[in-house]
């Protein structure tokens, strides 16, 4: 046996070198992706990406019908190396950040099968350490104008050059002087809000004594560079952080069990609510025009405010569409897809899998999206 000195600097030395939740050989999987940053988006055909945990990537490329599992790294749970709860996409290539409570990558793509680092390797932002490939930590990544925003604790990060460069925002003392008193926020999760603003908005628990009580509003008008702590008006019947989407005009937030929802029409400053949605627990995604929240009952709107049911048929979950019309339905508590071509009237499986047996999260898909990528 070691002595004692040199046992507690061989376990301190372990602690340095890999989180605690990060194996050896999840250090050796993150290091074997090869780096990206020479993407070539050549945006010809139509694909569906959803994800999962362990870096699950499935992709269709023929309208939803068949599905290929492109890249899987490790079995993952809700914490760790390889947990998966987001993609992005614009201009052509995916993006899906890896990683949370433990090193965060971002996965890239312009042709949804083959998948690499999204950075050049030559950015070393603060969290990675000195490896290029780490990313701040994540919990929700948008994309609009050829910029991909990721954002998850205290520090925001952007890159509008395919990786090619990146910038970072950390709001620690960014706003100090608030009147609000100090920032205390966690589970950052950003949209894009529509060419028409170009703006990025992101929202996170209120994680402190004082503050709006649905939490904070944060705003980017230089595509991700800096931020604002927005002081919105119309939310303060919010009781709860839920679900924010645009469809690329009109912002719709949802309380925490989705019973309400407010609108914005003005990327975030002020909001109308609250709008009662006539359903609860349900998952808020845009298909077209619409906002779709799908549960036990599932209900759409065009305005956020008046709210009609949608077929019985529908499932539970994330819904994504297609430029046709298809539909695609997740959830992650189902380890299957589940595909309609007639605006939700009726669903066919059309991909299932089996999944790891680990605890610690499920192991359903979890987020999708559309696109056109290379042949």
């Amino acid at each position: 046996m070691k002595p004692l000195p040199l046992l507690l600097a061989s376990i301190a030395l372990s602690f340095t070198c890999f989180a605690a939740n990060e194996s050896p050989e999840d250090v050796e999987r993150r290091e074997a992706i090869p780096f990206g940053g020479d993407f070539k988006p050549n945006p010809k055909v139509g694909a569906f990406v959803v994800v999962g945990h362990g870096a699950r990537i499935l992709v269709s490329k023929d309208d939803g019908k068949t599905w290929t599992q492109s890249f899987f790294a490790a079995p993952g749970a809700d914490h760790g190396p390889w947990a998966t709860k987001a993609v992005a996409y614009t201009g052509g290539v995916f993006v899906v950040p890896v990683g949370w409570g433990a090193p965060t990558i971002y996965l890239a793509s312009d042709d949804a099968m083959n998948w690499r680092h999204l950075t050049k390797g030559t950015a070393k932002l603060p969290e990675g350490k000195g490896d290029a490939r780490v990313m701040p930590g994540t919990w929700g990544v948008a994309a609009g104008k050829g910029t991909f925003v990721g954002s998850g604790y205290m520090t925001f990060c952007a890159t509008s050059d395919l990786g090619q460069s990146f910038s970072s925002f950390g709001m620690w003392g960014a706003f100090k002087d608030d009147p609000r008193g100090k920032l205390s926020t966690h589970h950052v999760g950003a949209v894009y809000c529509g060419d028409a603003s170009g703006r990025f908005l992101a929202l996170g628990d209120n994680r402190g004594d004082s503050g709006a009580k649905f939490g904070n509003l944060f705003a980017s008008d230089d595509l991700g560079k800096t931020w604002k702590w927005l002081a919105p008006k119309g939310l303060d019947a919010s009781t709860g952080r839920g679900e924010m989407l645009c469809n690329g005009r009109l912002l719709v937030m949802t309380d925490k069990d989705a019973a309400n929802a407010w609108t914005s029409t003005d990327a975030g400053e002020t909001w109308t609510g609250p709008h009662a949605t006539g359903t609860q627990r349900a998952t808020l995604s845009v298909v077209g025009n619409e906002f779709w929240l799908c549960g036990k009952k599932s209900r759409a709107s065009t305005d956020g405010q008046t709210w009609r049911d949608l077929p019985a048929a529908v499932p539970e979950g994330k819904v994504i569409a297609s430029d046709s019309g298809t539909l695609i339905s997740i959830h992650p508590q189902r380890t299957n897809i589940q595909r309609s071509t007639d605006s939700g009237k009726t669903w066919q499986e059309v991909h299932q899998y089996t999944p790891p047996d680990i605890k610690g999260g499920a192991q359903g898909l979890r987020a999708g999206a559309w696109g056109l990528v290379a042949p």
